[in-house]
């Protein structure tokens, strides 16, 4: 049997500090929208539980239990989610206040003098 063989690959990603911020917290909005679709997806999930049980009198006690705690297993899966994307917001926040210069959308960009928050400001 023959090794794999893996080609050198370099890649060269070249981002300013504004696109990279840019694009966690697109990251991070893309997380929330699908956090948003799977609490829809359960909501769905328990309105379909109760119509079955309001119809159906054969559903037992138990079959109730079992429901709300893998409704609940979910929520606390979700709460979890939610904590670590408070977190990385956090983060990405104290990343933007870190850059320290922040040009107004009037700015002509001849004060900036932070070459990595301003891509439009000229630098000497």
């Amino acid at each position: 049997m023959s090794q794999p063989s893996i080609p050198n690959i370099t890649p060269i990603i070249s981002l300013t500090k504004k696109e990279t911020l840019s694009l966690l917290l697109s990251s991070l909005a893309m997380s929330e929208l699908a956090i948003s679709h799977i609490l829809n997806a359960e909501a769905e999930k328990i309105q379909s539980f109760v119509h079955f049980a309001n119809h159906n009198h054969c559903v037992k006690t138990k079959d109730y239990i079992r429901f709300n705690h893998a409704v609940s297993h979910l929520i606390e899966d979700v709460n979890m989610e939610q904590y670590l994307s408070l977190s990385k917001l956090d983060r990405i926040i104290s990343l933007i206040e870190d850059c320290g210069h922040h040009c107004e959308p009037d700015c002509d960009h001849s004060s900036c003098e932070d070459p990595e928050c301003c891509d439009e400001c000229e630098h000497e």
